[in-house]
C-alpha cells in the first residue's frame, strides 16, 4: 500500500538516491521515533527530540505505532513527517527553543530509493542535509 500525502510540495529542498533497499530505508526512518540527539550550537548544548509520523488516508499523518502492520503492508512510496523539537540544556533547567518539521518522501526504485526532503516553515537549526545524513546512517 502506498502511503502518500496529497499536499507534498512539488519543490523540495533536497533530493538524493539512497543505495539501499526500500524496507531498510523506511525501517531506519521509523527507528528515529523517540530518539534523542545532543549537539553543540554556538555556546549552547541543544537536545533534539525526534518524532516520526507517516501519511494516513492521503490527508494527514499518524504515528507509526498507531498503524498496525505498517512495515508488512507498505510498498512503493511512503511520505513521512519528521519533527525535531529543540531544547537548550543548561545546568539549572531546560529551555524550549524551536520545532523543525520536514516532509520526506521515499520511493522504491529497484534496489535503491529516491528520497525527497522539504522543510516546513523556517524555524529551527536543523536543515535538509542533516536529515539526509541521518537517513543514510552517517
Amino acid at each position: 500500500m502506498r502511503r502518500v500525502y496529497f499536499r507534498f510540495p512539488l519543490r523540495c529542498d533536497l533530493d538524493f538516491v539512497a543505495e539501499e533497499p526500500f524496507m531498510t530505508v523506511i525501517s531506519r526512518i521509523g527507528s528515529f521515533d523517540g530518539e534523542h540527539i545532543t549537539k553543540k550550537v554556538g555556546n549552547e548544548l541543544v537536545k533534539l527530540d525526534l518524532q516520526v509520523f507517516v501519511a494516513k488516508d492521503k490527508t494527514g499523518f499518524d504515528k507509526i505505532e498507531n498503524i498496525p502492520g505498517f512495515y508488512d503492508t507498505t510498498t512503493d512510496t511512503v511520505d513521512f513527517r519528521i519533527m525535531f523539537n529543540e531544547t537548550i540544556l543548561t545546568g539549572e533547567r531546560r529551555i524550549p527553543r524551536s520545532t523543525t518539521s520536514f516532509l520526506v518522501k521515499v520511493e522504491e526504485k529497484g534496489m535503491a530509493c529516491d528520497c525527497y526532503i522539504a522543510k516546513e516553515g523556517v524555524a529551527g537549526n536543523v536543515d535538509a542535509l542533516d536529515l539526509k545524513n541521518l537517513i543514510l546512517g552517517r
